[in-house]
């Protein structure tokens, strides 16, 4: 943007100044010759003719007219200002600058945000410090607590450097010429158009994502004060590796790469322990235990039924009779007789083989 917002806004009232007046007839109008203007002249008569060119209706409420002050002239302007906040050009101004600074705070807080809840955990644990994330891994905020963890150090710096910076473009960026609301001169890499339409379409870039930001800060801040859990574990797939998503889950995904890695760091590990005396256990115990399957039972199992026996409740009330010896218990009667004829047949055979020896000697 060329021109600053004060000087367009002057410019609209003054624009009469350099118009040429109405010629009587036979005399030659009056012209001013705009050599000795220069740069001025042209701003404001590039001004006075975008003034003119600006829709009677509003371009974000289409049914809503126009704001006086929103022409379309500030980058991202679409005549946004359904309250009618905008009285003068001093109001436009500082909305602006209220607007872009707000707008760069959110950028800088909406990629924090997610980062410290990734990141603070493992930073903490390298340097030796207490993290400041809560138990559901949720950053200090106003609506989750834990804003006293922060250092006193962090909060004195970040004090100092806001006023520093209000300093600076109250007394030093405003009071240079071609000053616009967010104009601080800052451009390390040199990514700032030189043309004038490429400079209003970064700014316009700039504007539109500080305002997605800031409607994006104040969601992360209400999503887990309401739920009471991490943006990053709500939607991890905007934030995590996807291989980490779905290992985390999606129920039997094997993560390669993390098993890969497990597997060597124990290998490692191995060589590096000393060797231990591993006692060999009996092959019993190191067999596995294999259960068999049971089959599916497709008759009913009837149990038989067994009625218990009733016995007669003894007489406690006289006193017990002694109970009889038992019968003794008589031998088994056994059949001797193929027993002895069993032994006389025997005898024959002795008998007989000692004659037949007898005879042969």
């Amino acid at each position: 943007m060329k021109f600053s917002v004060p000087l367009f806004l002057v410019s609209i009232g003054a624009a009469s100044a350099f118009t040429a007046p109405a010629a009587k007839p036979g005399c030659p109008p009056l012209q001013m010759d705009p050599k000795g203007f220069g740069d001025e002249y042209s701003e404001i008569k590039d001004a006075s003719q975008t003034a003119k060119a600006a829709p009677k209706m509003s371009q974000a409420l289409p049914f809503a007219n126009r704001p006086k002050f929103l022409d379309g002239t500030m980058a991202g302007d679409v005549g946004f200002d359904p309250f009618g906040l905008v009285q003068t050009k001093m109001d436009l101004k500082n909305y602006r600058e209220a607007e872009i600074k707000h707008a760069r705070l959110a950028m800088l807080a909406a990629a924090g945000w997610p980062l410290s809840e990734l990141f603070d955990k493992k930073i903490a644990g390298i340097f030796g410090l207490v993290p400041i994330l809560d138990e559901a891994n949720r950053v200090p905020s106003v609506l989750n607590g834990g804003m006293g963890k922060v250092s006193p150090i962090y909060w004195s710096a970040c004090v100092l450097f806001a006023a520093m910076t209000e300093l600076y473009v109250e007394y030093g960026a405003s009071e240079k010429p071609g000053y616009y609301p967010g104009k601080l001169g800052f451009d390390p890499f040199g990514l700032y158009p030189k043309d004038e339409k490429g400079q209003k379409w970064m700014e316009t870039a700039e504007i539109k994502n500080g305002r997605l930001a800031m409607i994006a800060i104040t969601a992360f801040a209400a999503q887990e004060f309401v739920s009471h859990i991490a943006v990053v574990d709500q939607v991890p797939f905007f934030f995590k590796p996807i291989w980490q998503v779905l290992s985390d889950g999606v129920p039997g995904y094997i993560d390669h790469a993390n098993e890969a890695a497990e597997s060597t760091q124990g290998i490692f590990e191995d060589l590096s322990a000393p060797s231990a005396i591993v006692e060999a256990a009996p092959l019993v115990d190191a067999a596995p235990l294999v259960t068999p399957p049971v089959e599916a039972i497709t008759a009913p199992i009837t149990a038989p039924i067994v009625e218990a026996p009733s016995f007669p409740m003894p007489d406690f009330s006289t006193p017990a009779a002694v109970a009889p010896p038992p019968p003794a218990m008589s031998a088994p009667v056994v059949d001797n007789t193929e027993l002895i004829e069993a032994k006389r047949k025997i005898a024959e055979l002795e008998a007989r083989l000692a004659e037949i020896g007898g005879m042969s000697r």
